[in-house]
């Protein structure tokens, strides 16, 4: 018997994170390939939020078949530091799933589409550059730099120009990029509980993420750490996002938006239109407030149905704001992205193109079912 690219990916994902939960785990890869690398002692259960970690066996496995990961540096003990690790592994679960690369060791790995750095990769050798700053990872879609935050309520407050100086000094190399922020959680309404905090009284250095999100002039995305916002990142990677999903949902009825008002994406029908898929909240009420201003009621918008129950039906149709509609599943397939990633059950092969033997895997599977069944 031989590992599978998906027992290996599970491995990897974990040396990345050091510690997952396993529902985080589930969303991608089946309960027999989690059982058997238990079996085979490679990884195992932590009191640390019941989370998943590797043991210092599937440390070493991984160790003997590349370089290319991050070292193994002595885990986080103390309750705040575990915490932090278990929310940023909701953020690299959910890009995982997306299928953006998230095995990258460099910033420099940004300079490419579809790819998500880990910022504590750079903490613990020697000076650190990002400081305490709450940036959790760095994604790369498209054109856009993205630093992403885990929002929650109670989360707490930052120094939004330490926040800012991080992200820009950083990722200095990284040229002809905009940039943006995800704000993201276990779920929108999350999000958006700690996003509702009343703003301070007077101005303070430390603020709330309350009012770093009204006062940020860079994007806003509020992503959801689970299966909605695994496809919300899988869109946004698509070229040019918003226009190809606007086309395509539009078809005929597209026209062209008044290029003057940037946060409209077309007219239908002579209404206002905004792709709201990417969850930019500020943005789209920047359209209704421009369609206000030019005496239309309501603006239309689409999503991913899950957004529109979630968040959207009742912030902005049951208000009388807009027209919510959802994006079909056939336009999504049409496109090519309504599919998730999944793992191979194929034999992984090294660089050389070897494959690994896994005696101890074949023992377990024998007993527990073969994995993905």
């Amino acid at each position: 018997m031989i590992f599978t690219v998906r027992d290996i990916e599970l491995l990897r994902l974990l040396r990345w994170c050091r510690y997952v939960v396993p529902n985080d785990l589930r969303r991608v890869f089946d309960v027999n390939t989690i059982n058997n690398l238990k079996s085979a002692k490679l990884i195992r259960s932590s009191k640390v939020q019941k989370s998943l970690t590797l043991t210092a066996k599937g440390n070493q496995l991984l160790e003997e078949l590349t370089q290319n990961i991050p070292e193994n540096i002595r885990h986080a003990h103390t309750a705040a530091d575990t915490l932090r690790r278990i929310r940023v592994s909701a953020i690299i679960t959910t890009a995982y799933q997306a299928g953006l690369d998230v095995f990258t060791t460099g910033v420099e790995a940004l300079e490419e589409n579809r790819a998500i750095y880990l910022t504590a990769l750079m903490r613990g050798k020697g000076a650190n550059p990002w400081s305490n700053s709450r940036i959790a990872t760095l994604l790369r879609l498209g054109d856009t730099l993205y630093a992403a935050h885990y929002v929650c309520p109670g989360i707490g407050e930052m120094l939004l120009t330490d926040e800012l100086n991080a992200f820009n000094n950083n990722t200095s190399q990284i040229k002809n990029v905009h940039r943006a922020f995800f704000f993201a959680g276990r779920s929108y309404a999350d999000v958006l509980t700690e996003l509702g905090v009343p703003p301070a009284n007077e101005p303070r250095r430390y603020v709330s993420y309350a009012d770093a999100f009204r006062s940020l002039t860079l994007p806003v995305h509020l992503l959801s750490c689970d299966e909605t916002g695994a496809m919300q990142l899988r869109l946004m990677a698509m070229p040019d996002y918003r226009q190809a999903l606007t086309r395509s949902a539009l078809q005929t009825k597209y026209a062209q938006a008044p290029s003057e008002i940037p946060s409209w994406d077309a007219l239908f029908d002579g209404k206002p239109f905004v792709m709201a898929a990417d969850m930019d909240l500020r943005r789209i009420d920047a359209a209704i407030k421009a369609a206000r201003e030019r005496g239309v009621g309501q603006i239309v918008m689409v999503a991913l149905k899950p957004q529109v129950e979630a968040v959207l039906k009742s912030r902005y149709r049951e208000t009388g704001l807009a027209r919510v509609f959802s994006l079909k599943e056939e336009m999504l397939s049409d496109l090519g992205i309504n599919k998730l990633y999944t793992p191979p059950l194929e034999g992984f092969k090294t660089e050389k193109g070897e494959v690994i033997d896994a005696p101890l895997i074949q023992a377990a599977r024998k007993a527990g079912g073969s994995s993905g069944k």
